[in-house]
């Protein structure tokens, strides 16, 4: 009788297990709640810093484009421009022109990009010579041809054929739906803007049709004439004021990402391995192997794909939007792993097999919406 009495009340306590496994407890609930509404805050708190910075930058770019490419507006952090010409009756006005034929060597990485132009003057006096005092600002000519050129009278003409290397610092924090202003800035090395000052010549100012940059599309080119104010008077004993102005004839080119196939292409590896966590979830959690294993790969394939970004862009230090996307899929996965290791915990150990379940299930939703939500997001505020 005792043994009878024994095996009934374990298989009771049997029953009573089962049945507890097979529904969800008030305590269960409030483990969920607790779960989802830290996810949320989790990605809440991640997805507004990434947006703001990037909204921040694009803002911040579009002031920085207008203030480049105004003749009369300083740009920050460069010495205020002295904008007042002189009361000189011999400064010599020189029309300017410039026709882009060729970008070439556009490279992120390197902070630099090479361009073939001509660019022709045209002025009346014969105490300048704009195209052999020609020098281009934060570059170096390569090569520099005369086309043509003539003289009647006083009125002067020349073209020249030059091609250059421009260091530029990009602005990569929205790289890949970035957009840039390429500035060809021209001085005359000789004489100072009491002297000499350009005029552009915006009618016959164009770029080649044939002009092109991988990965982007280019809208339209703008020639202004701009004062640029050094610091020094370079130890003249001649000038008296502790700084000189150069005119300076600046060429701006607009590009941009035309579209998302860049973006795309860069995150399919990603966004492959962000599924493949996600579906890793729909496994039974005792299924181990499978289970972890595909988020482990994930995890891999993750880390591997910000490496392989990072080359793209230059050294900065800067969190760029490539970061971002990258950095938001590798805690995504992660999450999908400490998941898998809870619901392993309380499938197995704990017996709750329906919360355990519940929690998969909630989890891929949750962690999917959110992650579309943010990325698409994310594009919006920086394009």
């Amino acid at each position: 009788m005792s043994n009878k009495s024994d095996k009934s009340s374990e298989s009771q306590g049997n029953n009573k297990t089962n049945l507890k496994g097979e529904k969800l407890t008030p305590k269960g609930r409030r483990f969920l709640k607790l779960w989802i509404i830290g996810i949320i805050l989790i990605f809440l708190f991640v997805g507004s810093y990434m947006v703001g910075v990037v909204y921040e930058d694009k803002q911040s770019d579009i002031a920085k484009h207008v203030e480049r490419m105004s003749p009369n507006l300083n740009e920050p952090g460069l010495t205020p421009a002295e904008q007042n010409l002189s009361t000189n009756s011999n400064i010599t006005k020189v029309v300017t022109g410039i026709y882009v034929d060729q970008i070439r060597d556009f490279s992120l990485s390197d902070s630099t990009w090479t361009v073939d132009f001509y660019i022709w003057f045209k002025w009346n006096g014969s105490n300048v010579n704009p195209g052999e005092n020609l020098q281009i600002i934060d570059g170096n000519i390569i090569d520099k041809k005369i086309k043509d050129n003539y003289t009647r009278g006083t009125e002067h003409y020349e073209i020249y054929y030059v091609t250059a290397e421009i260091s530029k610092f990009f602005d990569v924090l929205r790289f890949p739906v970035d957009n840039h202003v390429l500035t060809i800035g021209i001085e005359d090395e000789q004489n100072e803007r009491p002297n000499l000052i350009y005029v552009p010549e915006n009618d016959t100012s164009e770029i080649s049709s044939r002009v092109q940059i991988p990965g982007y599309s280019i809208s339209n080119i703008t020639v202004i004439e701009k004062p640029h104010t050094y610091k020094s008077n370079f130890g003249d004993p001649r000038l008296e004021n502790g700084s000189t102005t150069f005119s300076q004839f600046r060429a701006g080119i607009d590009v941009s990402r035309p579209d998302l196939g860049f973006y795309f292409r860069i995150f399919i590896a990603l966004f492959v391995a962000v599924t493949a966590a996600l579906l890793a979830l729909l496994i039974k959690p005792t299924e181990v192997d499978p289970r972890f294993v595909l988020g482990s790969g994930a995890l891999f394939v993750a880390v591997a794909n910000n490496i392989i970004t990072s080359e793209l862009i230059p050294k900065t230090g800067v969190l760029t939007l490539a970061d971002m996307v990258n950095d938001l899929g590798l805690i995504l996965i992660l999450i999908t792993l400490v998941e898998s290791t809870i619901s392993l915990y309380l499938y197995d150990k704990k017996g709750e097999k329906k919360l355990s379940r519940v929690m998969d299930k909630i989890s891929i939703v949750l962690l999917l919406v959110i992650y579309i939500v943010i990325n698409i997001a994310i594009v919006v505020a920086a394009w």
